[in-house]
């Protein structure tokens, strides 16, 4: 009985500190990607570290949190900039033109006008679908020429779609947490964490997928 009883409070406490690491790790790794991510233009990378570290401790790889961070947002960082920036220039450039097209279709109601607000939603999310699919690309072929990225991106979009769902919905996760002061505490803590923690869960199998293809044909 007592045999019975020490292994249950060991499996309890492993347990708890199982649970306690994954707290330190999203609060920390939330912390630094809002910090690396103020100057606006380090958003993808800061997130995309966090990305990678999440990917890592789910894959059981225990990497120190502050080193690895860094290292992850430093590494290819021209390229990951670069990226960033065409992403946000093309998803920034719909949105405009949605707004142009809404006060088009408010002084005239046209199919033509319609059909142009259309054609830039869909324009906007598609780049957004590419967006999340760049990060399990760019952590496995970091170097892949951008628009190959890009149109390989919208390629596992379609073909992971019920994933790409799921990403288009955790994607909310920090803009809902802006709507009560009290839920921005939580998005300070680990909202931006979470979001990237749950892209590392939903990206699983498609980083698998990306791992086994050909390194030069990708």
């Amino acid at each position: 009985m007592k045999k019975d009883k020490k292994q249950y409070d060991k499996t309890l406490y492993q347990k708890l500190n199982i649970f306690a690491d994954w707290v330190i790790r999203l609060v920390v790794i939330n912390i630094l990607i809002i910090v690396t991510s103020l100057p606006i233009i380090t958003l993808y990378p800061a997130l995309l570290a966090g990305y990678k570290m999440f990917h890592k401790y789910l894959n059981k790889e225990e990497v120190p949190i502050f080193k690895s961070y860094f290292k992850f947002f430093t590494e290819n960082i021209a390229q990951k900039l670069k990226m960033g920036l065409i992403l946000a220039a093309a998803i920034f450039v719909g949105v405009i033109n949605i707004t142009i097209y809404n006060d088009f279709l408010e002084a005239n109601p046209s199919p033509f006008n319609l059909v142009g607000q259309y054609v830039m939603v869909v324009m906007v999310l598609s780049v957004i679908f590419v967006t999340m699919y760049t990060f399990p690309l760019m952590i496995t072929y970091p170097n892949t020429n951008v628009w190959l990225m890009v149109k390989f991106s919208f390629f596992l979009s379609g073909k992971f779609i019920v994933r790409t769902g799921l990403a288009i919905i955790t994607l909310f996760i920090p803009i809902v947490l802006l709507v009560h002061p009290l839920l921005t505490l939580i998005l300070v803590f680990i909202g931006m964490s979470t979001m990237v923690l749950l892209y590392a869960l939903i990206f699983s199998k498609v980083v698998t997928y990306v791992e086994g293809l050909d390194g030069e044909n990708v």
